[in-house]
């Protein structure tokens, strides 16, 4: 149990991390990564699935 929580925990840094990551980049930018804005909650939700 307390793997599992550790393994919650770190997704969850990895996600909230990420997000913050990915909301600091310019609109252009995001562009030429094919990503839009409302895209990004689901790029960082992904990105914390395969930590």
């Amino acid at each position: 149990m307390l793997y599992e929580l550790r393994d919650r925990f770190t997704r969850w840094l990895v996600y909230r991390q990420t997000l913050a990551s990915l909301r600091r980049v310019p609109d252009s930018t995001l562009a030429d990564a094919g990503i839009s804005r409302s895209e990004i909650r689901q790029h960082a939700r992904y990105a914390s699935r395969r930590r």
